[in-house]
């Protein structure tokens, strides 16, 4: 330390170092006293940050007029539209689609499709879980039921064409195939409270071709028994057995 730094050092429990000008440069504190102005710096930062995040998510907030527009019914789309001042022509240009589908999709006629959810929430600087309708309980229950149906539908047009289609025809498949049909058509009869009248068509479809595919692998196993008993006859006739010795047939 500089001569001129060390004369402006002052004997107290808080040391004030002065620079050449006369200015106070340090202070000199005990480690302790450091530790505590230290971690109340801290404490200072972590409620200064912890205010910052309180307010940007305060600036998040969905305006009440929103959230009780949207719980009675109304359109998500609609009511951020409003909310945000636009015209209908107005978002459907900025979309990219058309007025007339803009208002389908406001009036519930039409299910927008992803590209076009997105375009809009871009539009209203919102994502796509703030534009989805508040569905209850039956709704859910209705498209997770119609789900599993056209699930069930697949099926049977995926085993129509391993039957009919123009791939090789493989048994293993079917019976595969259809004994998922079988389980998942079992389960949907189980959890419906009120099934469908073709559930019970379709699982005795199923055994039907259960049993015509067990029929079928019968009758190879059968036809393969068969077949490798009468060509055991063929060799073990005398006439197709190879010569007992090397010279049969040779020597005059």
């Amino acid at each position: 330390m500089s001569s001129s730094l060390s004369r402006g050092i002052q004997s107290s429990a808080h040391q004030i170092v002065h620079g050449p000008g006369g200015d106070a440069l340090y202070a000199l504190v005990p480690v302790a006293e450091y530790e505590k102005l230290k971690r109340a710096a801290e404490d200072i930062a972590d409620i200064k940050a912890a205010n910052e995040a309180l307010i940007g998510d305060r600036a998040d907030l969905i305006p009440a007029d929103v959230v009780h527009r949207i719980a009675d019914g109304e359109n998500p789309v609609r009511v951020w539209r409003e909310h945000r001042g636009l015209k209908g022509v107005e978002l459907a240009r900025a979309a990219g689609i058309s007025p007339a589908y803009l208002s389908e999709i406001e009036t519930g006629k039409k299910d927008g499709t992803f590209r076009t959810m997105t375009a809009i929430g871009h539009c209203l600087g919102l994502p796509l879980d703030d534009l989805a309708p508040i569905a209850d309980d039956d709704d859910r229950i209705s498209r997770e039921q119609a789900a599993r149906i056209n699930d069930i539908r697949a099926q049977i047009r995926f085993i129509e064409g391993l039957i009919v289609g123009p791939g090789d025809f493989s048994t293993g498949a079917v019976r595969q195939a259809a004994a998922t049909l079988a389980i998942d058509a079992q389960q949907l009869m189980v959890d419906d409270a009120t099934p469908s009248e073709w559930l019970p068509q379709i699982l005795e479809g199923v055994e039907e071709i259960l049993d015509l595919i067990d029929r079928a692998e019968g009758d190879i196993i059968e036809t393969a028994r068969s077949t490798r008993a009468d060509l055991e006859k063929v060799v073990t006739l005398s006439a197709f057995r190879a010569p007992l010795s090397s010279n049969a047939g040779g020597a005059s």
